[in-house]
């Protein structure tokens, strides 16, 4: 792009942010050139993925459309939109309020497959990182062993590639209850 492109990006950008379309995310240890732009208005969200282009309409279309793959998918990603609407309340659910905390994101990809992403970072002060993992759900979230590997592998490559000395804390944020937890996840 030419400089008064970048200009006119930024002002966009700047606008989209303003109005509350988009919010910029700021990824773990980066600075805010870097920030990465998502979309947050939930409506937008929600007609992009089944108004734009449906043909389905009548009685019992949202009915049948919210036991579908794409519903419970669209569902979990505007949790999450909503959770990095509200983190000082979660700061405030997890007691840790009062701490000076950098919120941020991070995300590691490899050719292998072996990749992991955290959409909600709490880097606080007294050397305490808080992965949250957001997880939607209908009813009680369980952690099976399966899951409960996924979760340690992303915290493992989370401290082998961040090369970081401070402690690991998980914390789950669902819209409801935990069931038991099968698993104790130490790090």
């Amino acid at each position: 792009m030419q400089p008064t492109e970048w200009g006119t990006t930024s002002l966009l950008l700047e606008e989209l942010v303003g109005s509350g379309f988009i919010s910029p995310h700021l990824p773990f240890q980066k600075n805010a050139n870097q920030s990465i732009y998502k979309l947050s208005d939930e409506y937008s969200l929600f007609y992009l993925k089944f108004i734009e282009h449906s043909r389905a309409t009548g009685a019992g279309t949202w009915l049948k459309k919210s036991s579908t793959s794409s519903w419970r998918s669209w569902s979990g990603y505007a949790f999450e939109r909503i959770c990095m609407k509200h983190t000082d309340n979660i700061k405030q659910a997890f007691g840790v309020s009062g701490v000076f905390t950098e919120t941020s994101a991070w995300r590691h990809s490899s050719k292998d497959g072996n990749g992991a992403q955290v959409d909600l970072l709490l880097d606080r002060q007294d050397n305490v990182i808080r992965i949250c993992e957001m997880k939607f759900s209908n009813a009680e979230f369980a952690i099976d062993k399966t899951y409960a590997a996924e979760l340690k592998n992303k915290l493992d490559i989370f401290r082998r590639e961040r090369k970081t000395k401070k402690a690991l804390f998980l914390a789950m944020v669902p819209p409801m209850a935990l069931k038991t937890i099968c698993i104790l996840l130490v790090w």
